[in-house]
């Protein structure tokens, strides 16, 4: 920058020069320039000097700004995604599942609304993958939100699901790939109350409930017993804390209410379509507890009334009656140290038809109400669920666990499980069903697990509240293997 400056100053210098009339090429006279001439030059020389050293200063420092800048940016995208991560906790989920169905049974003709074709068929290497992300935060003292957003598909699948409703829009397998809400929902702790009050509100953790994550190798993931209730639902939850009066450990009384089926005009949403139907709501009790003197254990009795239930939920024409639905659950963990876990379900369910009938078939008229054809008579079902755990003391496998279950349902046996994780909805069977599975974990992030079910239906219409079940000899059969990611 100096030899800039010099070499600068002596070409000035030499303009001057010329100007002022010195013959350079002839070099035959001097001119005598003033003192107070010659500091002038000199002073605007340091002027013109300083000027330029600004102007390179100042494109230097424009581009350390821009530089600069662009630090602060990224510094605060930084800051932004980690206030992010401080608030709310994610977690993410991911299955691969293969499995091997057989069946032979009556094939249904959705045409005729008959069972008419005696089949015996195979589907194997059926392939599905499930990803979820759960979301959870501390908003502040006593108020917390979860969620769940999930996705589940079969492999190159172009197909869309035929049986898709608001109960299932994150467990059913089908082409898409749209992302579903299956749980959003707030937990407030009330505060002051005089007794132990929370209020859980939004879409509800109503989904794989115990004794599920005994298979499922996981913790507690609903409220409800996995036999009465296991769907996707939206609603509104007041628990009382019992433990200070009762002395049981984690009792509580929890009272619940939700929508099964809400009637509304796609064009208006405040209007009721006009075509008469009501909707379909749930009330339920539940009361809880651990089971005394058995540490890592619980206690479920349960009460479910559904109103107004719908014939058809993909596209309602009557509503057909209302259900009850009463239910016993115990289960234990590790009992005695012994490493083995067990379960008992009981329930009980009675219909209250409402004289309606449902044309159950486009291409004929097949009638069918409330668990019978006529639409008329009450019945009542019932069913059992029970099954055993055991973890394999074996530190070079990381400790594997196998499984046995048993479920059976009577004829008119129903129940509110439209969200099974399983395809075939196994705790509605009418009938006998056996699942063995053997789970070998990898690591505390992966495991996998290989399983076979073998299901004898003794009646028909399993999982269905419409028509009168019909005696059945069909057999399904399920020989999976799946790996689980969670993280």
């Amino acid at each position: 920058m100096k030899c800039n400056g010099f070499m600068f100053k002596l070409a000035l210098a030499f303009l001057l020069i010329v100007f002022s009339g010195v013959d350079l090429v002839y070099a035959q006279k001097m001119v005598t320039i003033p003192e107070e001439a010659y500091k002038a030059i000199l002073e605007r020389l340091d002027a013109l000097q300083k000027r330029v050293d600004k102007l390179e200063k100042e494109k230097a420092d424009a581009a350390s700004m821009k530089k600069n800048l662009d630090d602060i940016y990224d510094t605060l995208d930084q800051v932004e995604t980690k206030t992010i991560r401080d608030r709310i906790n994610f977690g993410a989920e991911v299955r691969t599942r293969v499995d091997n169905f057989y069946f032979r049974g009556v094939y249904f003709n959705p045409f005729t609304g008959r069972f008419e074709k005696y089949i015996k068929d195979h589907k194997d290497n059926h392939w599905t993958s499930r990803f979820r992300l759960n979301l959870d935060a501390k908003i502040t003292n006593g108020l917390f939100f979860h969620g769940r957003l999930s996705v589940m598909k079969n492999w190159s699948d172009n197909d869309p699901q035929a049986f898709y409703t608001d109960f299932n829009r994150g467990h059913g397998a089908g082409e898409s790939t749209d992302v579903q809400f299956e749980r959003a929902y707030i937990d407030w702790i009330v505060p002051n109350s005089p007794i132990p009050l929370a209020i859980t509100f939004g879409r509800h953790p109503s989904t794989e409930g115990p004794p599920v994550e005994f298979k499922e190798n996981r913790l507690r993931q609903s409220t409800y017993p996995a036999l009465l209730f296991d769907g996707e639902t939206d609603g509104i939850v007041a628990t009382i804390g019992l433990e200070r009066y009762l002395g049981l450990r984690n009792s509580g009384l929890r009272f619940a209410y939700g929508k099964g089926f809400q009637d509304d005009d796609d064009l208006n949403n405040f209007l009721d379509t006009r075509s008469g139907l009501d909707d379909t709501n749930f009330m339920a009790v539940f009361f809880e507890s651990e089971i005394p003197q058995l540490p890592r254990s619980l206690m479920v009795f349960s009460y479910i009334r559904g109103f107004d239930l719908v014939d058809n939920p993909l596209g309602p024409q009557e509503n057909v009656g209302d259900m009850d639905l009463w239910g016993i659950h115990f289960q234990a963990q590790d009992v005695m140290n012994s490493g083995l876990d067990a379960f008992f379900s009981w329930g009980l369910n009675k219909s209250h038809a409402g004289g309606i009938t449902f044309e159950n078939s486009p291409m004929g008229p097949v009638q069918v109400g409330l668990l019978t054809d006529d639409g008329r008579d009450n019945k009542t079902g019932w069913a059992i669920y029970a099954g055993l755990r055991y973890t394999m003391q074996i530190k070079r496998l990381n400790n594997p666990k196998i499984g046995f279950e048993y479920n059976h349902g009577s004829q008119y046996w129903f129940t509110f499980t439209q969200s099974s994780i399983e395809f075939y909805n196994k705790l509605a069977t009418r009938g006998d069903v056996y699942d063995v599975y053997y789970i070998q974990p990898v690591n505390r992030y992966l495991f996998m697990r290989l399983g076979y079910t073998y299901i004898d239906y003794d009646y028909s219409r399993s999982g269905i509240h419409l028509g009168k079940p019909e005696h059945s000899d069909d057999i399904l059969t399920d020989f999976y293997f799946l790996l689980d990611c969670r993280f």
